[in-house]
């Protein structure tokens, strides 16, 4: 059974009911990415050992009649700006080659919290500034449809990850589209939350005021799980709102009478 081709969904709820164990989808992806990244370029780092070890956390919890939450068993990429301790963090640049942060984010924490499985370091333009992967201080990111293509950027390790199927899903972070715009050139789902809804706690600042860290999933169901998973407020953060956070995947199967989409005047213009 190919693992790595799921959705986050589907293979976390094969994960609770012990269809599949943490430690065999962990595998399946580390086995997917040695055969595929060395053309497509996704990956900075993944310490396979270290990937391994928390899947089989996962699966114990299981095995002692635990649910170990929504994402049970789901590996998740992360993009290289986002801080977990003990992971080196670069932000695709040598400058921070030696950088290991001392400390969770908050995004990160609430990942493991929901049985996430965190899965390797995604490659970005050099601390976010650009658009195409290319900007890199170690090396060029391709589009999984066509090499000779921009995967886009500047998430574009994570967006390549997820098309690739070398991630079952991913974080990124988007300031002025760094998500959206990859998501789109990969043909993937991504999603820049509204800002305040997701701690920017342990995420390494581009710029503050529109920074946030989104989703970047194979379809629209996993971006709700992911953003609910991480979404929430945060006193560590100033600027994170102090509101419930609601169930994303319950609304997805609603009707959209009456729903109104704003276009600005200047896209026909």
């Amino acid at each position: 059974m190919e693992l790595y081709r799921l959705t986050a969904h589907e293979l976390a709820r094969r994960v609770r009911v012990k269809e599949v164990s943490a430690r065999e989808a962990a595998q399946s992806l580390l086995e997917r990415t040695a055969g595929v990244d060395g053309e497509i370029g996704a990956y900075l780092e993944i310490d396979p050992e270290g990937v391994l070890a928390q899947a089989d956390q996962v699966d114990r919890a299981v095995q002692r009649g635990e649910d170990p939450g929504p994402l049970a068993g789901v590996p998740v990429t992360l993009k290289d700006n986002l801080c977990v301790k003990g992971e080196r963090a670069t932000c695709g640049s040598k400058i921070l080659a030696g950088f290991s942060p001392p400390y969770d984010g908050t995004a990160m924490g609430r990942l493991r919290t929901a049985g996430a499985v965190l899965f390797g370091r995604a490659n970005m333009d050099e601390f976010a500034m650009g658009s195409s992967t290319e900007n890199s201080g170690y090396q060029l990111t391709r589009n999984p449809w066509d090499t000779g293509r921009i995967p886009g950027g500047s998430s574009g390790g994570s967006t390549a990850a997820v098309a690739a199927d070398e991630a079952i899903a991913a974080l990124g972070t988007d300031t002025g589209g760094s998500v959206r715009q990859p998501a789109a050139l990969c043909g993937v789902v991504g999603l820049k939350p509204t800002y305040g809804r997701v701690s920017r706690y342990g995420l390494i600042a581009f710029a503050s005021s529109l920074d946030q860290i989104g989703p970047v999933t194979k379809d629209v169901e996993d971006a709700a799980l992911l953003l609910s998973a991480i979404g929430g407020h945060d006193p560590r953060d100033s600027t994170s709102l102090p509101a419930d956070l609601p169930d994303f995947r319950a609304g997805l199967e609603g009707p959209i009478t009456g729903l109104r989409i704003g276009i600005p005047n200047e896209y026909f213009v």
